[in-house]
């Protein structure tokens, strides 16, 4: 319960924009992100073929290369590659890893 009566406080603001007529404000489209965030686990096997992966671009570009690149490189190289034969590597690469 209230101690004290409110008549001497001020009107909120949207008593005082319902008073005005003001417009409502828009409510405003939730932003796709650009870069999502994406986590998984590789082996240890799979941790290193990644970071020679890495080394060996960086060698050649004459800068680093983040594994990160690489990953997204691999990911355009798959697009473009014949699917049966990225089939035949992903398997070998699961088998190889159990």
């Amino acid at each position: 319960m209230a101690r004290k009566l409110l008549s001497d406080a001020a009107a909120s603001k949207l008593a005082r924009q319902q008073e005005e007529g003001v417009e409502a404000p828009k409510v405003l489209q939730r932003r796709k992100a650009e870069k999502l965030p994406k986590s998984f686990r590789l082996g240890a096997g799979d941790n290193e073929r990644l970071r020679r992966l890495s080394e060996r671009l960086g060698e050649e570009a004459g800068r680093p290369i983040s594994e990160t690149e690489a990953i997204k490189g691999l990911l355009l190289l798959g697009e473009k590659t014949d699917t049966k034969k990225l089939l035949a590597s992903v398997k070998d690469a699961v088998f190889e890893s159990k």
